[in-house]
């Protein structure tokens, strides 16, 4: 009989970042053999959890990060070892590119440009971002973060087709255009930090008819250049649990004149007690959408992190626990049924956004955290992954420490299972049921360079795979 252990087999380096190695895991994937049955705890609690095995078509999830401009070149050592299908470019600023009405000086988009060149190499989908009106193109006065003016309408539209143009082909090939990020943001967000700009604080809209018409301009006229353009609307801040505001701007949207975005984008940071926000932010949504028959809008989860408290130190365990995030984060996307998640950022100098970034940036080079191999590890162990579990429709938030669990079929067909226990700092013992006999790899520790894979087969003969879990994800595979 074959030992499990060759179910992890091949290691190779993919690219070395200074001194750090990056591993990339080569998976020999095996056929399926049995069906699973529901897990059930080791102590005296039971969780039980019957889930069909069916066939389901395989649903592309994208996965990939925010590329900040300045961190651009640092960036080229981990590009090839992060299988991402898409990735935040950067910023197309309308106001650096035409800060006189009419003259457009592409100039000031260098950086951006250089970016989209570097996620083409690395066969990476770049996402523009276009924010930031001119001067004269701005609603409010004197503010930077400001709506665009109606008056400015026709100039939106020919700033959009000129920037499709520029890049609908080539190295500088765009697909996905987002338009504004967190427009939703409380208006006394400060005028310096380019986001929000939309919401107006009234009721019913928030701002979101006047965000939802100027959408439109932008969509209609990039469409009119490259039909095959993907249009991000929103990446909605989304405040929870009082998301009042972003549900009556996203309403404003639609009662505007209809939604005119492909996809709607949002923030999914951290977790509300033992829910994931992504998730609970999601099926928010999914509920309003539902309201005017518009569920099957795609979303996308434009950002996700594990982010430290705003205005205080680290707590000393973050970095593992950040690391616990990147492990679960995709395979709940998945199960969410998103179009897709953006880690930001990729890599920083110094705090970045609340020490949110994957890699960091000191004198000695770039250095993976181990978030970063923990979100590059999961990439693989998903990668074709269909979920076949009961749908996220009700998810708790007040479980910490209740095992959780999500069923996949892999992309060779074997059951792939996920388990962690959310804030769980312990690790207890816990028991997939399966068929008697049932071959398993139980592959935990994603946080490293290499994860731990060992044979956790049911050797007993009792139709039990044991293993301990904790806040940190232990993925199962089944199979000979």
């Amino acid at each position: 009989m074959r030992t499990l252990h060759k179910i992890l087999h091949t290691l190779k380096h993919r690219q070395q970042v200074r001194m750090r190695p990056i591993v990339l895991i080569l998976m020999t994937l095996m056929l399926l053999t049995a069906s699973p049955s529901p897990a059930v705890g080791l102590a005296e609690t039971t969780f039980t959890a019957y889930l069909p095995l069916i066939s389901v078509p395989d649903t592309r999830v994208l996965l990939g990060y925010d590329l900040r401009v300045s961190q651009g070149t640092r960036a080229e050592a981990l590009l090839p070892a992060l299988p991402a299908t898409w990735a935040r470019a950067g910023d197309l600023i309308w106001g650096a590119i035409e800060p006189q009405r009419g003259a457009y000086s592409w100039e000031a988009a260098a950086a951006l440009e250089a970016n989209i060149r570097r996620l083409r190499a690395a066969g990476v989908e770049p996402v523009v971002l276009v924010q930031i009106a001119p001067v004269w193109a701005r609603r409010l006065p004197g503010r930077t973060c400001s709506p665009v003016a109606p008056e400015a309408y026709a100039d939106l539209a020919r700033f959009a087709a000129a920037a499709a143009a520029r890049y609908r082909s080539g190295d500088l090939a765009v697909r996905y255009w987002q338009f504004w990020n967190e427009p939703d943001f409380t208006p006394a967000i400060s005028d310096s930090k380019g986001i929000g700009c939309w919401n107006t604080g009234v009721a019913p809209w928030y701002g979101g008819d006047a965000y939802g018409a100027a959408l439109r301009v932008f969509a209609n006229a990039v469409r009119s250049v490259n039909p095959g353009a993907q249009i991000i609307g929103g990446n909605f801040a989304h405040f929870w649990p009082d998301d009042r505001p972003t549900l009556g701007f996203l309403r404003g949207m639609i009662e505007g004149g209809g939604l005119a975005c492909d996809i709607i984008g949002f923030s999914g940071y951290t977790r509300w007690g033992s829910a994931e926000r992504m998730v609970l932010k999601a099926q928010s949504l999914r509920r309003t959408l539902a309201a005017y028959g518009l569920e099957q809008t795609p979303l996308a989860a434009m950002e996700v992190a594990d982010v430290c408290p705003e205005g205080q130190p680290c707590p000393p365990d973050y970095q593992q626990t950040q690391a616990n995030y990147a492990a679960r984060i995709y395979a709940l996307a998945i199960a969410m049924n998103l179009r897709g998640i953006l880690w930001y950022t990729l890599l920083e100098q110094g705090a970045g956004f609340q020490h949110s970034h994957l890699a960091d940036v000191g004198s000695n080079g770039v250095t993976p955290r181990p978030a970063f191999y923990a979100y590059r590890n999961a990439a693989l162990l998903l990668d074709g992954a269909s979920y076949v579990g009961p749908p996220l429709n009700d998810v708790r938030f007040d479980q910490e420490g209740v095992p959780h669990m999500l069923h996949f079929i892999a992309r060779d067909g074997v059951p792939l299972y996920v388990f962690w226990r959310p804030t769980a700092r312990d690790e207890a013992g816990w028991g997939l049921v399966v068929p008697s006999g049932q071959r398993a790899t139980c592959i935990s520790r994603l946080e490293r360079p290499t994860p731990f894979a060992v044979d956790c087969s049911d050797r007993r003969g009792d139709g039990l795979i044991r293993f301990t879990v904790s806040d940190a994800p232990v993925y199962i595979r089944l199979g000979s």
